[in-house]
C-alpha cells in the first residue's frame, strides 16, 4: 500500500457526509427494524469505537444478514475488513454498496483498492476510474492513495500519458520532496514500462529512480534540472528504450524543437516501429517549420499505432522479475513430469506470470499426482504471487512435507516464501529453521538474511511491510543470525553489543543475545539479558522460559520455579511452558505436579520426544510402572524419527529455543529405562 493509514476514526466524518445524502439516508433511516438488528447495530458500533475489529466485523455481518441493504453497515464492514488487510472479504460489501449507492465515489474507490490488492487489476482500474469521475473524497491522504494506485493501473494498461497526468497531481498536492514510490511510478511511465512496481526486477530500480527524478523535475516546472537529469540518464543508459524519447519530450517542452527532433530520430533508430517516437518527431518537425516531413511522420505513427504488441513484450522482458520464472523452470521434474503436456503447460503459465492459469493446471496435476512436492510448491508460489497467502501457506507446506526437488535456487525460493508466510502467522521458530537451511548463498541470500532478522525479533509481518526506520535493525539482526548459525560467536557477540547499545529498548533483542550466551554456558550474562527482556516484554513467556531453563541447567530448580510458573501463566497453551514447569517439579521431587504438567505438554505437542522422555521418568518416580513403560516406548519411537529427520535435514538452526533439551543421544535412551538418572 502506498501509504499506511488507520481508517475508521479518520473517516467517521466522511461517513457522516455519505449518510446525509439521499441515497445513503434512505436505507439508514428505516424506522421499523427488528430489535435484534438494533442490538447488533449498537454492538457493532461500540466494538468499532473500541477498536475491537473482530467483534465489530462479526456484529456487522450478523446485522447485515437481517438487513442486507443497510448501507452504513456495508460501509463500516468494508472499511473494517480493508483495515485488517482482508481485501477479498471487503469486496462483497463494497460491491453491494456501489449497487445501492451508485453515485458514492468513495465506495467505488475502496472497491478498486481492494481489487488492486487481490490482483483483480482490470476491475480495479475500472472502479478507481469511476471513483475519480464521481469524486466526493475530501480526505487528502485517501485521495493520494487512490490516485497513486490509479496511476499504477494506468501504467500497467499502457496509458502512460494519463498516468503521468495523475502523478503530476500527487507531486503538486503533496509535501515537499517526491516519495520513492511516486518516483518509481514516474520512471515506469516515462520509460513506458507496462508493469507494476512489484513486477519489476530489482536491478532496474536505479534506472527507474533516475528517470523518475528527471520527470518529477519536469512536472514541477524545473526545466533546467530536468534536462540535466535526462542528459545524465542518457549518458549512463544510451541504448535503453525510451530514454531518448524522454529527453526529446523534455526538450520539446523547453521549446528546443530541433534538438527534440534529433532525440526522437535517435529513438527511432533504436525502435523503428515505435509510434510514440514518430509522434514526437512529427510534433518537433511541425514546430520547427518542417511541415511536409511532419505530415509523413504523423501518418507513419498512426499506421504503427496498432502494431506495437511486440515492442511492449520487449519492454516487459527487459524489466520484469525473472527469479520466479527461472526457479519454476529449475525445479527438477520426475520422469512422470517430463514431457507431460499438462505439467509443461502449467510451467509455461507460471513462467509467463499467468499464475491463475498455472494454478488451474496444477490443481489437476496434484489430483492425479498428490506426492509431487514440486507441484504443490509451484502452486503455493503462484498463490503467493496472487496474494492468496492462506492457501499459499498450505500448499508450500505440503510441498515441503512431500519433498522439494530441483537446484538450490528453486528450493531456496520455495522455502523463503514459506518462511515469510510462517512469520506472518507468528510461527517464528518454524520460519527460522527453514531460513537457516537456505541462508548464506544463492540469489535470495540478502532476502533470507533479512527474514531471519524478522524471525529473531519476532516481527509478525512480511518483509515489505517493515518500516524504513527499522530496516537497518532487522538486517543487522539477520546478519548476526547467520554468524550464530556458523558458530562464529566471536564475531557475533561484539555485533550484538553494538546493536543493543543502538537499540536498547527493542523487544526480543536481549532475548536473542541471552539465548546465544546460554549456548556457550555463559549463564550469568544470559540471565542478565533474560531479566532485561522481561522488563521490555512483560507479556511474553519466552524470557521466563529461558530463565527457568538456565536455572535447571545449573541445578537450581527452586530458583527456576517462579519463572517456570510465570511462563505457564503467560502462555497456558504452550507445550514448552508446561514442559519446563514439569521438569522443574520433577527436579524438586514433586512427582504428582510434574506428571500433571508433562501430561498437559504431551497433549499439546504429542510428537515431542523430550516430553515423553521426562514423563517416563516422572511415572517411574511415582511408581506407575505401566505408564512409565508406555512413555519409554513412545519416546524411543519418536526419538528414532527425530534422528532420521535430523540426518536428512542437517543443522538448520543455531538452537535459539532450548536446543539442549531437543535432542537425545543413544545414552539418553538407556537412561530413560533407568529413571533414577537425570540427563541434563
Amino acid at each position: 500500500m502506498f501509504m499506511a493509514f488507520r481508517l475508521l476514526q479518520r473517516f467517521a466524518a466522511l461517513l457522516t457526509v455519505f449518510l446525509s445524502t439521499s441515497v445513503f439516508h434512505q436505507a439508514y433511516a428505516q424506522d421499523k427494524r427488528p430489535d435484534d438488528f438494533q442490538s447488533l447495530a449498537r454492538t457493532a458500533a461500540a466494538a468499532r469505537d473500541q477498536n475491537n475489529a473482530v467483534e465489530a466485523i462479526h456484529s456487522y455481518q450478523e446485522a447485515l444478514r437481517l438487513q442486507p441493504d443497510w448501507q452504513e453497515g456495508l460501509w463500516n464492514l468494508g472499511v473494517l475488513e480493508y483495515e485488517q488487510d482482508h481485501y477479498a472479504k471487503a469486496i462483497p460489501a463494497f460491491q453491494r454498496l456501489t449497487q445501492l449507492a451508485a453515485q458514492a465515489g468513495p465506495a467505488w474507490n475502496f472497491l478498486g483498492l481492494c481489487e488492486y490488492e487481490t490482483k483483480a487489476y482490470d476491475n480495479a482500474l475500472q472502479h478507481l476510474s469511476k471513483g475519480k469521475e464521481l469524486g466526493g473524497v475530501d480526505d487528502p491522504e485517501l485521495l493520494r492513495v487512490v490516485k497513486y494506485h490509479l496511476a499504477l493501473l494506468l501504467i500497467r494498461d499502457g496509458n502512460f500519458d494519463d498516468a503521468l497526468a495523475t502523478l503530476r497531481t500527487l507531486i503538486s498536492q503533496g509535501p515537499a520532496g517526491v516519495p520513492a514510490q511516486i518516483t518509481t511510478a514516474l520512471g515506469l511511465a516515462t520509460l513506458r514500462v507496462p508493469l507494476l512496481p512489484e513486477q519489476v526486477d530489482a536491478s532496474k530500480e536505479a534506472l527507474l529512480q533516475e528517470a523518475g527524478n528527471a520527470e518529477a523535475a519536469l512536472l514541477q516546472g524545473q526545466t533546467a534540472s530536468a534536462l540535466t537529469g535526462f542528459e545524465a540518464l542518457l549518458h549512463k543508459y544510451p541504448d535503453v528504450p525510451y530514454v531518448h524519447l524522454a529527453y526529446g519530450s523534455a526538450l520539446f517542452n523547453a521549446v528546443k524543437c530541433e534538438q527534440a527532433a534529433a532525440q526522437a530520430q535517435k529513438e527511432i533508430e533504436l525502435a523503428p516501429r515505435s509510434s510514440t517516437a514518430h509522434d514526437l518527431l512529427a510534433k518537433s518537425l511541425e514546430a520547427a517549420g518542417h511541415r511536409e516531413q511532419a505530415r509523413n511522420e504523423a501518418a507513419l505513427a498512426e499506421k504503427l499505432r496498432s502494431q506495437e504488441s511486440a515492442a511492449e513484450e520487449r519492454i516487459v522482458e527487459r524489466y520484469a522479475i525473472r527469479v520466479g520464472a527461472q526457479s519454476a523452470a529449475n525445479f527438477a521434474s520426475s520422469p512422470g513430469q517430463r514431457g507431460d503436456a499438462l505439467w509443461n503447460q502449467a510451467m509455461a503459465s507460471y513462467s509467463g506470470h499467468r499464475y491463475a492459469e498455472a494454478m488451474a493446471d496444477l490443481k489437476q496435476w496434484v489430483e492425479r499426482t498428490p506426492n509431487s512436492g514440486t507441484a504443490w510448491a509451484v502452486m503455493g508460489l503462484s498463490e503467493f504471487e496472487l496474494k492468496d497467502y492462506d492457501n499459499a501457506l498450505i500448499h508450500l507446506q505440503r510441498g515441503q512435507q512431500v519433498g522439494l526437488s530441483g537446484n538450490f535456487e528453486s528450493v531456496q525460493l520455495a522455502r523463503y516464501r514459506l518462511a515469510i508466510l510462517l512469520l506472518r502467522r507468528s510461527r517464528f521458530e518454524n520460519a527460522e529453521t527453514l531460513l537457516m537451511s537456505v541462508a548464506g548463498k544463492g540469489p535470495l541470500a540478502e532476502e533470507v538474511r533479512f527474514a531471519l532478522g524478522l524471525s529473531l525479533l519476532r516481527m509478525q509481518m512480511l518483509p515489505e511491510e517493515v518500516e524504513s526506520a527499522k530496516k537497518p535493525l532487522v538486517a543487522a539482526t539477520g546478519e548476526i543470525a547467520e554468524l550464530l548459525k556458523d558458530s562464529k560467536y566471536d564475531e557475533a557477540f561484539p555485533k550484538f553489543e553494538v546493536l543493543i547499545k543502538q537499540y536498547p529498548s527493542v523487544p526480543f533483542l536481549h532475548y536473542v543475545y541471552g539465548t546465544a550466551l546460554a549456548t556457550l554456558s555463559r549463564y550469568d550474562e544470559a540471565e542478565g539479558q533474560f531479566h532485561h527482556e522481561t522488563m521490555l516484554s512483560p507479556a511474553s513467556a519466552l524470557p521466563y522460559l529461558q530463565l527457568a531453563s538456565v536455572k535447571l541447567k545449573r541445578h537450581r530448580a527452586g530458583e527456576a520455579l517462579p519463572s517456570a510458573q510465570k511462563a505457564t501463566q503467560l502462555a497456558p497453551d504452550s507445550a514448552e511452558a508446561h514442559y519446563v514447569l514439569g521438569r522443574t517439579y520433577l527436579e524438586l521431587g514433586n512427582d504428582k505436579l510434574a506428571i500433571t504438567e508433562l501430561e498437559q505438554a504431551a497433549k499439546i505437542e504429542p510428537e515431542s520426544p523430550q516430553i515423553h522422555f521426562n514423563l517416563a521418568k516422572a511415572y517411574a518416580k511415582a511408581n506407575v510402572a505401566s505408564k512409565a513403560e508406555e512413555q519409554r516406548e513412545i519416546f524411543t519411537r519418536l526419538n528414532a524419527l527425530a534422528e532420521q529427520q535430523r540426518s536428512l535435514q542437517g543443522n538448520q538452526s543455531y538452537g535459539a529455543h532450548n536446543a539442549a533439551d531437543s535432542t537425545f543421544s543413544p545414552a539418553d535412551v538407556t537412561k530413560a529405562n533407568k529413571p533414577d538418572q537425570h540427563p541434563q
